[in-house]
């Protein structure tokens, strides 16, 4: 029932990760985990989101940087449509990762694999959101947003931001009313980047991070 009616609305959830390579993934908990541990914690969020969002929509993209072909992603069971991300800034990537998912669907919702936490619930309120929205965000405690969701999507929200900062979801936001586009936020989350928010998770989610 539920793949029904996402069908008619055309929703499409957008996957943003990176290749699971030792050394290069989550490396700001490196000197606690190891580059072995950071990595298949990668892996397991990575996987977590995945299942998530093949609860709730049947269109399901995987965007990769710096390429698709990595065994974990061509051996998904779920076989998600796996692209690689284009552009040199997160904000170039992003913008062609929805522009294109907007050609062929008329909601589309773009998450990473740093916030877990997100279930199938949120996405769903994420999707009714846009309804009534042009976008959708739902903000993270460090400033930055870990969903992003538009129904007509415009490169001018990502002008002048200071990416990786603690300001971003502000000139967003800045962005979003200069242009008189409306939006609505669900409530801010949390996002795992440092050993902090690892223990957290541990406290939260122990299936994503036993043995770690």
């Amino acid at each position: 029932m539920m793949n029904d009616i996402n069908q008619k609305i055309g929703t499409l959830i957008q996957i943003f990760t990176r290749a699971p390579v030792e050394g290069e993934v989550k490396t700001r908990l490196i000197p606690e985990l190891g580059a072995r541990g950071s990595c298949e914690l990668h892996k397991r969020m990575s996987l977590h989101i995945l299942n998530v969002a093949t609860k709730v929509s049947p269109a399901i993209e995987i965007w990769s940087t710096p390429d698709i072909d990595h065994p974990f992603f061509t051996s998904l069971d779920s076989n998600p449509a796996l692209k690689v991300q284009v552009g040199e800034s997160l904000a170039e990537r992003m913008a062609s990762s929805l522009i294109h998912g907007l050609k062929k669907h008329k909601k589309v919702v773009l998450i990473g694999c740093d916030c877990p936490i997100i279930d199938e619930e949120i996405l769903l309120r994420a999707f009714s959101l846009l309804d009534n929205h042009e976008y959708v965000f739902i903000p993270v405690e460090d400033g930055g947003f870990s969903l992003i969701g538009s129904v007509s999507f415009s490169s001018s929200i990502f002008q002048k931001v200071t990416w990786g900062s603690n300001l971003v979801m502000r000139q967003v936001r800045h962005n979003l009313k200069k242009n008189h586009y409306s939006w609505a936020e669900l409530p801010t989350l949390w996002d795992v980047d440092q050993f902090a928010d690892f223990k957290r998770l541990n406290q939260q989610m122990p299936s994503v991070t036993t043995d770690l």
